[in-house]
């Protein structure tokens, strides 16, 4: 069965009802987004009326000023209060996903895992599976540093998100790292870059290839992974990002149908 592949719209300048609209007409079917993006407009009767689903939720983006993982400790408690009650949300929008960032600074870690335990156990309740994404420059800036870090915790509901644009600055091999996490595995992000920053380019348009694009998706078809594949872009002036999704929706379920890819990924 394939992955299908899912917009991230969180970084959209275009009124919601317009993205949506233009989404369900390139073949997409799911949609990620911030706790926020659907409440403008009539985004949320929008996606119910023309059938899109959201597959997965960012769970502390555009964080208040009193919040943060960082600051001190009572900071990460606001920031945790914010993100459970965005489970409710979740649930409510039938996401099944739903993921939080580390911090900068690698003193707040231990604060920052107690958090996600309990957090891990509230997102349980709510039918959500709470990842951890691995940030370039933050306290987790491997793959390989937030696998180890969600393994420490040890809760059966928290997971990696795999982000494989920050895999290609970090110099990791994705479908390395989807092997040696396996079930660990919450979700899946993708874009490209020039390996020194993330841009959040389309797919192909960097440093990604073709190949290590299908060795990443056969890896995670040979582990069981069943989520979507979250394309993560950002609209630049030169591009339309509707034409960028839709060709890169294209090129994921073109990969898939090639014998190839699978053979590639041993």
């Amino acid at each position: 069965m394939d992955l299908l592949p899912s917009a991230c719209i969180w970084s959209e300048s275009s009124p919601i009802e317009q993205v949506l609209r233009s989404l369900k007409q390139t073949a997409f079917h799911y949609v990620d987004v911030e706790p926020s993006t659907l409440e403008a407009g009539n985004g949320r009767e929008i996606l119910k009326t023309i059938g899109l689903k959201v597959s997965c939720v960012a769970l502390d983006h555009n964080l208040p000023a009193e919040c943060s993982w960082d600051k001190d400790a009572e900071s990460v408690r606001r920031t945790a209060a914010l993100v459970q009650h965005a489970f409710a949300r979740c649930e409510a929008l039938g996401a099944t996903v739903g993921y939080v960032g580390p911090p900068r600074d690698r003193k707040m870690l231990k604060v920052f895992g107690d958090a996600l335990a309990a957090l891990s156990d509230h997102a349980a309740e709510r039918g959500v599976k709470l990842c951890v994404e691995h940030v370039p420059g933050r306290a987790l800036p491997t793959a390989r540093e937030a696998l180890a870090f969600v393994e420490q915790i040890g809760k059966p509901n928290l997971y990696l998100l795999l982000d494989v644009g920050h895999t290609l600055i970090s110099k990791e091999r994705a479908w390395q790292v989807v092997e040696a996490a396996g079930a660990r595995i919450g979700y899946v992000q993708l874009n490209d870059n020039d390996g020194k920053k993330d841009r959040h380019w389309p797919l192909l348009d960097g440093v990604l290839t073709e190949d290590d694009l299908a060795r990443t998706i056969a890896a995670l078809k040979a582990t069981g992974y069943q989520g979507t594949l979250g394309i993560e872009l950002k609209p630049y002036f030169h591009l339309n990002s509707i034409s960028a999704f839709s060709k890169n929706h294209n090129l994921l379920l073109r990969l898939q149908q090639k014998p190839a890819a699978a053979a590639a990924a041993r």
